[in-house]
């Protein structure tokens, strides 16, 4: 039994496993911030503008969030995603990008940066 399942409570700090087969086997969080086959996601960012990849991975930034709706710097049909830049303990929920749905933290806003697995 582990702790998360003696304390419930616990479960919302919690951070999300990358265990799906679409994820690099070497992803993972440092102090908040995702990293990526050994680069951070947010400095990939910074350094190359958004949208940039890395394999099968864009990373962006959120121009908006509008009724469940994320708009975010350039054209990504993505399959699994997740908050790069900071720690997020929130809800997972879905929102849309064009047709596709996918699960976010339900605190994602504007100005944070992604990480999306693209389907191509």
């Amino acid at each position: 039994m582990t702790l998360f399942q003696l304390l419930p409570s616990l479960r919302a700090a919690c951070r999300y496993r990358f265990d799906s087969p679409c994820w690099p086997v070497d992803t993972h969080f440092t102090l908040g911030r995702l990293m990526i086959d050994g680069s951070m996601a947010e400095d990939l960012a910074d350094c190359y503008g958004t949208p940039t990849m890395l394999g099968d991975i864009v990373v962006t930034r959120v121009r908006s969030v509008v009724a469940g709706m994320v708009t975010v710097d350039g054209d990504v049909d993505p399959v699994d995603g997740e908050i790069a830049n900071r720690h997020s303990v929130a809800r997972r929920e879905h929102f849309a990008f064009g047709d596709t749905k996918i699960e976010l933290p339900s605190d994602v806003r504007a100005g944070d940066v992604l990480a999306l697995v693209s389907k191509a």
